[in-house]
């Protein structure tokens, strides 16, 4: 790996930190998966530099909030929220697992899995203000990696340039 990946990697990593930091002291941590599933990948070509932060896919839900199933039938809607609530069905179960890893007591799992196949979950609310990643991946936070890239190179062109004239 080039020290341009390493500079990458080592500023993914600290946004991985931050992206735990935001998401702990917004109050949003239920199972743990979040921070789990947050996993750095940097491929470097020679010719071309990526980096990649990949995380679970409720990431969007968090961040953006759910919206209502397209399906309003009240078939669909009671099929929803039984898959939801039902943790031997493959996927299935997310509602109640989330209400175990969190500590709340409901009195109607499959209740709550109704209303959000009906209306959907709006973020922000009162118990998500929402930005959990747009908090810390900012235009702020493209212009550092950039500056931070383009001195690795400016120094690798001094340097390239002072060994020719040598």
């Amino acid at each position: 790996m080039s020290q341009a990946a390493d500079i990458m990697r080592v500023y993914l990593n600290e946004t991985k930190k931050d992206l735990i930091r935001s998401y702990q002291e917004k109050g949003l941590k239920a199972s743990g998966k979040y921070e789990k599933g947050l996993k750095i990948k940097v491929e470097d070509t020679g010719s071309k530099l990526k980096g990649v932060i990949e995380s679970e896919g409720h990431a969007w839900y968090m961040e953006k909030g759910r919206k209502p199933n397209k399906n309003q039938s009240r078939k669909t809607l009671i099929g929803f929220a039984l898959w939801a609530t039902d943790d031997t069905k493959p996927g299935g179960g997310f509602i109640t697992q989330w209400l175990k890893d969190k500590g709340i007591v409901a009195d109607n799992p499959f209740g709550i899995a109704y209303n959000i196949g009906a209306k959907g979950i709006q973020v922000p609310n009162k118990y998500n203000p929402g930005d959990v990643i747009t908090e810390v991946i900012t235009d702020e936070w493209f212009d550092e990696l950039i500056k931070k890239l383009s001195n690795w190179h400016i120094m690798v062109v001094q340097s390239e340039v002072s060994k020719i004239f040598k």
